[in-house]
């Protein structure tokens, strides 16, 4: 008969009286990576150096870290000199030295700041963040010079593009230079009528049969005629067809029978399904996920379901394949394991909720010391 069997884990306490590492090697060192015993490897040859307080080290390759003593056998660094556009300074890695951009000292803020040919310097342009100004004209010269951007003031010349109405567009004249005021209207506007939803009729606008009064949209020639929408809600009068998705925001009341073909998501809010309600009795109960058309007996597939037979009192939740959607009873291929979590002491001579003691197999007791057990 199956019995509770304590599992070793991390934090169990156990007499054990022998213990076999495999896959530890010589010449390497022994210790803990991620939690669980191992062994790392040393990067390069010799001693192995402390992280800290190490001395007369020769070491090549990256660092990291602070240093203290000399670099190749002498106190300072090659010498680091400026180039064009740096002030003046001197470093050998015995003092600090502070580098600074030639000119920058004399630079007042919102300046654009231009190349001298030694330095930089405050030219006549300032930017505040919002605009540029500045004492002098800025001009572009040149017969391919272009201003982009947003522009303000006068302008002096002609429209190198001319600004011609299409179709659909009505105004006092055919096309636009810049020369002169030009008027354009919605071709068809002044026929259309209020509160009527418009069309395009190829050239223009014009009225459609549809009213749209704020509160109700009408077809036809009332609100009975055709779809009525208003803000009570809608009323389609005679067979009717929906071609693309339909969804409902709030109830969907049925009077008459409801069909589904084909349907391929099923949403349910209510929070609990009863299973087999029409009985008193415990008996194989579950979900069948097709996987086969089947032949004459129906589709088939891979069912999780409530086990009744030999399986205790409450039954066992099980997993079987090549159900067909006739079946009234199920042989188990595979079981659920379940869990009593939280549990002041081990099981003792207790047996497990879900199979009782002559089908629960596998399933776990977990006690608040983190002690597990398996009934096996």
């Amino acid at each position: 008969m199956a019995t509770w069997k304590k599992v070793i884990v991390s934090g169990s306490s156990a007499a054990l009286s022998a213990l076999q590492v495999d896959n530890l090697l010589n010449g390497v060192v022994t210790g803990s990576a991620n939690g669980t015993l191992g062994i790392q490897t040393i990067n390069g040859t010799g001693n192995i150096v402390a992280t800290t307080g190490a001395t007369n080290l020769s070491h090549s390759g990256s660092f990291s870290g602070s240093f203290s003593g000399s670099f190749f056998g002498t106190s300072n660094l090659p010498d680091l000199t400026q180039g064009t556009g740096v002030t003046a300074f001197t470093y050998d890695g015995s003092t600090t030295a502070t580098v600074a951009v030639s000119g920058a000292s004399t630079l007042n803020s919102n300046k654009i700041s231009k190349w001298t040919g030694a330095a930089f310097a405050d030219s006549s342009l300032t930017d505040n963040g919002t605009a540029i100004t500045g004492t002098t004209s800025i001009q572009l010269t040149g017969p391919s010079s272009n201003l982009t951007g947003s522009f303000s003031g006068s302008f002096i010349g002609a429209l190198s593009q001319v600004l011609t109405f299409g179709t659909g567009i009505s105004g006092s004249i055919a096309s636009y230079d810049g020369s002169a005021a030009a008027t354009f209207a919605i071709s068809g506007s002044a026929a259309l009528s209020s509160n009527v939803v418009s069309k395009w009729t190829g050239t223009g606008l014009a009225n459609t049969n549809i009213t749209d009064t704020g509160t109700q949209v009408q077809v036809g020639a009332g609100a009975t005629s055709g779809l009525s929408v208003a803000a009570g809600g809608v009323n389609v009068t005679g067979n009717s067809t929906f071609n693309n998705n339909l969804t409902v925001t709030g109830d969907l009341t049925v009077n008459g029978t409801a069909s589904f073909v084909n349907s391929d998501n099923l949403y349910v809010k209510d929070k609990f399904i009863l299973i087999n309600s029409g009985s008193n009795t415990l008996a194989d109960s579950g979900i069948i996920v097709a996987y086969s058309t089947g032949s004459g007996t129906g589709p088939s597939g891979s069912a999780i379901f409530l086990e009744a037979a030999a399986a205790g009192t409450y039954g066992r939740w099980a997993f079987a394949y090549d159900v067909i959607g006739t079946a009234t009873s199920v042989t188990a291929d595979e079981y659920v394991v379940s869990a009593k979590i939280g549990q002041a002491s081990g099981p003792g001579a207790a047996t497990p909720t879900w199979g009782g003691g002559t089908n629960g197999t596998g399933n776990l007791w977990v006690t608040t010391a983190g002690d597990i057990f398996i009934y096996s």
